[in-house]
């Protein structure tokens, strides 16, 4: 079957829909399935066309303007609709505005969609939220990662997912309960603020940021930056974990690492309280009472113990594996 991704950045660009595209890409080759993911050439030094791990890579140029871009967009997949007209399956990872002129051009073309994340911005403009509705409206079944989307955005859910993570080997990695990690962006909107304040009062712990971001430099004030890096090995030897983003939970969880994180808002909120692991992680409004719970749990660990296992055992369902049947069951194909 060939399959067509529509997602606004692909590997080697990194992101959790990043990540989620490409693994699934590699499940469903090996399945037999044909992949091309559209995505953007976000940088001028990658390759137009090219095929990677059997997977054929399509990048339009980064539109420079907004709406101006979108119809450029527009124009060339008019210019390549035989990519379209090819594919058995079009599902778009939260760009399907992309595909929309073409939902009237192919009315029985199954078209479907992720709904990932949130776009950090609060409150919600209500030009997102409508734009959403229309991709409900325009997609014959969606996928939405986390409870959360239903409530802010308005938007039933076909099939909820909370992303999904390798599984690794099993080692005997001693941890040090004053050993904290943070995996993702250094942007404001992530509640990272209020994670470096928390850090203020927390002068006896090292931290290790693996991201890169606007707060760079603040960051650098309290630990070590190591920009967009394979986080396993200080997730391994981390006794916290910091993260505030799904995917970065999920990793943190695989390495038994324990959460203790913060919000900046009600969405972000729910964004971690409305979800299965909630009762495993531990969920601060001020930056104080965040410090005062690692102070805690790093002198009597033992009483994380049992939140740690249940997230392991949790997160060893969400595996790729499990990820693709999602997809496949929604396309009502094997």
């Amino acid at each position: 079957m060939n399959i067509l991704f529509l997602s606004k950045y692909y590997f080697p660009h990194i992101g959790g829909v990043e990540k989620q595209v490409k693994n699934l890409s590699k499940k469903l080759t090996a399945k037999g399935h044909e992949i091309t993911v559209i995505t953007t050439k976000y940088n001028p030094g990658l390759k137009d066309k090219e095929i990677k791990e059997k997977i054929r890579i399509v990048r339009i140029k980064s539109p420079s303007k907004k709406y101006l871009g979108l119809l450029a967009i527009w124009l060339w997949f008019f210019k390549n609709i035989s990519l379209i007209k090819k594919a058995n399956i079009i599902h778009a990872h939260s760009i399907l505005i992309w595909y929309w002129p073409f939902r009237l051009l192919f009315p029985r073309k199954p078209v479907y969609t992720t709904f990932h994340g949130w776009e950090g911005i609060y409150p919600i403009p209500l030009k997102n939220i409508f734009i959403r509705k229309i991709d409900k409206l325009v997609a014959r079944k969606n996928i939405t990662i986390c409870d959360y989307v239903e409530k802010h955005y308005k938007i039933k859910a076909d099939k909820i997912m909370y992303t999904s993570v390798n599984i690794p080997k099993k080692k005997n990695i001693k941890k040090d309960p004053q050993k904290l990690v943070y995996v993702g962006r250094l942007d404001e909107d992530t509640g990272l603020r209020k994670i470096l304040k928390a850090l203020s009062y927390l002068k006896e712990f090292k931290i290790d940021f693996c991201g890169e971001g606007t707060l760079l430099n603040e960051c650098k004030k309290y630990g070590k930056v190591h920009g967009f890096v394979n986080p396993t090995p200080f997730l391994e030897k981390a006794f916290f974990c910091l993260s505030p983003g799904h995917t970065s939970i999920l990793e943190a969880f695989i390495q038994k690492c324990f959460i203790v994180t913060t919000y900046n808002n009600p969405v972000k909120k729910d964004y971690l309280l409305m979800t299965p692991f909630s009762k495993w992680i531990i969920v601060e409004k001020s930056p104080k009472k965040m410090a005062e719970a690692i102070k805690h749990y790093s002198q009597y660990p033992d009483q994380a113990k049992n939140k740690i296992e249940n997230a392991y055992k949790w997160a060893l369902t969400q595996n790729w594996d499990n990820a693709v049947q999602i997809y496949t069951q929604l396309w009502k194909t094997k």
